[in-house]
């Protein structure tokens, strides 16, 4: 078979006048080819008040304009059972065809765009993507594969009959404003290959590890100051045009409160539900020893990255089990936030996540891990402060840590999980850190078990 479709050819402009050059309305130009912008725009200019007036007056003037306009803080988050299950079903019919230009010309991709150039583009376009997760990732197993694919398959089947529903639209302008995760990213220079203008703007600081092609298709525009402070934008002034603002914060389960505290020897009781890893090399000898929280029924175990990158497979230990369980399948990871999910085939006992409510300073914590391999030490301490360290968001705590508490629990008084250990500072005394709630949630909710 010969495939005569002829895919869109992308020439990415660099723009000299960031907000100037974003804005404007370029023509298609010819029907195989179109100038495209795509722009990371770090940092603050002035101030942050002139900061967010520039976004807003952004808004309003697309929303005023033949264009398809999106203004994103966070890709969507796939939570529904059939939709995973469908794309995973999708993605292993897709695997023989990715390499195979033939096959995957005639096999489905989500749904079908109406302009057939768009539609093998995307297809390519979605090939190269996978060519290009398997460079920045040359660890990542089968699963992790899986799991990447799926998530970029219901990115395009969310967003792309949006973006390109309107056959009267000139231009598609996508704006994506604060932190992003290296796959988000992958997704709006997806996009840009679809010839949709793309703004990264982050008054924090760039992206890490950015991947070559991005760096080469994309301008930089560096402004002198950064914002450290979390940045809370308007909502959209205007919604001629523009879709549904979409949420800052992740949406709260609602959980049943629990309005006692509980006492220390009820709390260490909650150690049940955390687990000491190791992590086996290529050579099968031990890397490291780290922590782990039960976060489903199934064996779905939250850890730090940190703890098991880079391992060949793990080993579980629960309290009062002898058994030590082995298991290969490593589920998911977050590099930006330190966080990973193993998954061992055995029962066991959830802890809740908090959710609900914000921790204060002075906040009395427990910490449940295995510093130094000693299996599920207990110690108490407050919630000192909270830091921006590397554009993440961190609780600071005084509850005593060591090597081996990486991934381990940092309960409130409730036993709810408020943050999962991560790091503490040799050179400081009880100087330890954790990730908060949250962002565990926004990683992880697919596999926390919800109070019935």
């Amino acid at each position: 078979m010969i495939v005569t479709t002829r895919p869109l050819k992308i020439k990415y402009k660099k723009s000299a006048n960031p907000f100037q050059d974003f804005m404007q309305i370029n023509p298609n130009g010819s029907a195989f080819t179109k100038e495209v912008i795509f722009q990371r725009y770090i940092g603050i200019p002035d101030s942050v008040d002139l900061y967010k007036e520039d976004i807003l007056k952004m808004d309003e003037y697309f929303a005023n304009q033949s264009v398809f306009y999106l203004r994103l803080h966070r890709l969507e988050v796939i939570n529904n059972k059939k939709d995973i299950d469908g794309l995973t079903e999708l993605w292993e019919k897709l695997q023989a065809a990715v390499d195979n230009i033939p096959i995957l010309y005639k096999t489905p991709l989500c749904g079908t765009l109406t302009n057939d150039q768009l539609e093998w583009t995307k297809k390519l376009s979605f090939k190269q993507i996978i060519h290009l997760y398997k460079e920045q990732q040359p660890q990542a197993n089968d699963t992790l594969l899986k799991n990447f694919a799926v998530k970029f398959l219901y990115w395009m089947d969310f967003y792309l009959p949006q973006i390109f529903s309107q056959d009267n639209c000139t231009s598609q302008k996508i704006v994506f404003i604060g932190d992003i995760t290296q796959h988000e990213l992958l997704f709006l220079y997806f996009l840009s290959t679809l010839g949709c203008d793309i703004c990264y703007m982050n008054p924090k600081g760039d992206i890490a590890n950015l991947h070559p092609i991005i760096a080469a298709s994309s301008t930089l525009h560096k402004c002198r100051d950064c914002y450290e402070q979390e940045l809370i934008i308007p909502k959209i002034r205007s919604m001629k045009s523009i879709l549904p603002q979409q949420p800052m914060l992740v949406p709260t389960p609602n959980y049943t409160a629990i309005t006692e505290e509980c006492s220390y020897e009820q709390l260490a009781a909650f150690a049940t539900s955390v687990v000491m890893i190791k992590t086996f090399g290529e050579d099968d000898n031990v890397l490291c020893f780290g922590s782990g929280v039960v976060l489903h029924q199934d064996g779905y175990i939250l850890t730090n990255l940190h703890v098991v990158g880079g391992g060949k497979y793990y080993s579980v230990i629960y309290e009062n089990d002898t058994n030590e369980y082995i298991t290969h399948q490593f589920v998911k990871y977050h590099d930006m936030h330190d966080l990973a999910i193993l998954k061992v085939e055995r029962k066991s006992k959830p802890l809740p996540v908090k959710v609900d409510g914000q921790l204060v300073r002075g906040q009395k914590i427990v910490a449940i891990g295995s510093p130094l391999g000693l299996f599920n030490s207990v110690s108490d301490g407050i919630v000192s402060g909270f830091r921006d360290l590397r554009n993440m968001s961190m609780i600071q705590f005084t509850a005593a840590i060591s090597n081996g508490s990486s991934g381990g629990a940092l309960l409130d008084m409730h036993g709810r999980l408020v943050g999962l250990i991560t790091a503490g500072f040799d050179d400081g005394q009880n100087l330890n850190l954790a990730v908060p709630a949250h962002l565990i949630y926004q990683f992880a909710q697919n596999f926390i078990e919800l109070p019935s």
